[in-house]
């Protein structure tokens, strides 16, 4: 997960930065870090705003105040490991 999120965010500073900001733009709804099935890529989705999200898988959700633990980065990386098997 970690060179995924690399990859595709940058530093972990700036995944943090994305990821806090997306949260507190939606106090109510937070956001989800998922996996975007037709492009092969990671984004963060605020159900709010973004409205429904078809063809992703959600790694992990979070709502302001939160942070991830260890086992909500585990199971994101089984499920990423999964998707990588069968794309």
């Amino acid at each position: 997960m970690t060179m995924r999120v690399a990859l595709e965010f940058g530093s972990a500073d700036a995944f943090t930065d994305s990821l806090q900001r997306a949260i507190s733009d939606e106090a109510t709804h937070g956001a989800s870090v998922v996996a975007m099935l037709d492009r092969g890529d990671l984004a963060i989705h605020v159900p709010h705003r973004g409205g429904p999200a078809w063809n992703v898988v959600p790694l992990l959700h979070l709502h302001p105040g939160e942070q991830p633990t260890d086992d909500d980065w585990a199971l994101a990386n089984a499920i990423l490991e999964r998707l990588e098997r069968y794309r």
